[in-house]
């Protein structure tokens, strides 16, 4: 049942009843609205009714919530629930929720978000650039807590916060933890972290971690518009430091000789894993989340159509690319082509040696006995890879950055880069790798006196 009371000539009350609470009374759900002064009675009614029936629908079907009466924290339970788990990736899902519950809902959870105001989120982008919110940094007990503790053992902490008795031991003795040990204690003892530890070599979130902060909160309050629970947005407002990209790091082209020369006696997974990074610049979801039916051995070409990595809390996943333009068809060279039959074979004759043991998972990446690799193995060899050769220290992911500067320095064009990364727009390869066009540039000069002499001017 749905009816409304009038409040002024342009201001009426929506009632909905909605059920019955637990003693049996009516549930009412209100909402005012104001129209515009220059209606006539008639078409005043015709809002009226109109707006009163959007407004029960909207209540039947559990979207209207009232942003003065909610909490912030209240929801983003609701935005997860119908927005989130709909929408977004089980990795994006739990980077949100994480940032959410370590920083985000203790500093604003509790405010209404209708009362949310500019004020409230530019003091909170002050506070991420504070040095003790880093979850890295080490945090060594003071005397505070060291007093706190004195009177119990390690065992009895150890039941009550369920840290393990080592990480106990070391509390007691003074020794630093981490941040998530620190917040287990402080939260069973109902205790200030700032006041019982001091934060070893504090270091400040990166301007880019906490702009993705600001703009969950931003994502977030934008559905609470469209969904009418606010009137406008109020990250809209918030003026942030210009982000400052860091440069991509890669190996030049000595580097990469240096390092394919080091890889020769390596294991051929490892050396087909590297050269397929740096032939075509695979992300490792990509790499992992390759299968045989993907690599089209007639015409050189592998199509990347997914990829496999692991989420906390779901395990091992395979899921779609990480942009709809990463879904792509690419050529390699005849060298990876090579490498790749060499890895067939080597793989069928793994098989029919351990017979029925062979796990036979689809991917083609696998250890010796058929089991996929776990998506975390090509980045730990190759950290273990450069460390025994004595070789500049980068990521596996910095190979395709490696790969977009090889083809750039030979004077690819960038739309063609940008297509075999995967990029869904050429201009994430332009601010990408901004600096090495840049270097490029003093290159034109020369092309066109070049081009002069050909010509006979002057």
């Amino acid at each position: 049942m749905a009816y409304s009371e009038r409040i002024s000539d342009t201001k009426y009350k929506l009632i909905v009843c909605n059920g019955y609470d637990c003693n049996g009374k009516k549930l009412r759900i209100r909402k005012t609205v104001t129209f515009s002064d220059n209606l006539t009675p008639k078409q005043l009614q015709k809002e009226l009714n109109t707006q009163l029936v959007l407004f029960e629908q909207e209540v039947k079907n559990g979207i209207y919530l009232d942003g003065e009466k909610i909490t912030f924290a209240e929801f983003t339970k609701k935005w997860f629930r119908d927005y989130a788990e709909i929408n977004l990736t089980p990795t994006t899902l739990v980077a949100y929720k994480q940032k959410l519950n370590d920083r985000i809902l203790p500093a604003l959870g509790h405010i209404k978000i209708g009362k949310l105001q500019p004020a409230h989120l530019l003091q909170f982008y002050r506070n991420l650039h504070e040095p003790d919110l880093r979850l890295d940094n080490k945090y060594i007990p003071n005397d505070n807590l060291l007093e706190k503790l004195k009177d119990l053992t390690p065992l009895q902490i150890s039941n009550e916060t369920k840290i393990s008795v080592k990480s106990c031991r070391r509390l007691k003795r003074g020794l630093s933890t981490d941040y998530s040990i620190a917040k287990a204690l402080c939260k069973t003892y109902n205790l200030k972290l700032k006041n019982m530890f001091i934060c070893s070599k504090p270091k400040t979130l990166s301007e880019r971690t906490i702009r993705n902060h600001m703009g969950i909160i931003c994502s977030m309050l934008s559905t609470a518009v469209k969904w009418n629970i606010i009137k406008e947005n109020p990250m809209r407002r918030i003026d942030m430091k210009k982000y400052q990209k860091t440069k991509a790091k890669y190996y030049d082209d000595k580097q990469v000789a240096e390092m394919l020369n080091a890889l020769n006696n390596e294991p051929l997974i490892l050396i087909v894993m590297v050269y397929l990074a740096i032939d075509i610049g695979l992300r490792r979801s990509e790499l992992t989340g390759l299968t045989w039916d993907d690599i089209n051995f007639e015409t050189s070409q592998i199509s990347i159509n997914k990829q496999r990595h692991y989420v906390v809390g779901y395990g091992t996943i395979k899921d779609k690319t990480k942009t709809e333009a990463g879904v792509r068809v690419v050529t390699v060279s005849n060298k990876v082509l090579k490498l790749l039959k060499q890895y067939k074979n080597y793989q069928i004759k793994q098989r029919l040696k351990l017979g029925n043991a062979w796990q036979n998972d689809p991917y083609v990446f696998l250890l010796d006995d058929g089991k996929a690799i776990s998506t975390n193995l090509p980045y730990k060899w190759f950290v273990n890879f450069l460390k025994r050769h004595n070789l500049p220290k980068i990521s596996f992911h910095q190979l395709r950055h490696t790969n977009a500067s090889l083809l750039i320095s030979e004077g690819e064009d960038i739309v063609t880069v940008s297509g075999r990364l995967g990029h869904a727009d050429k201009n994430i390869t332009l601010n990408t790798y901004s600096n090495l066009i840049k270097s490029k540039e003093a290159c034109v000069a020369k092309k066109m006196d070049e081009f002069y002499a050909k010509m006979n001017v002057g």
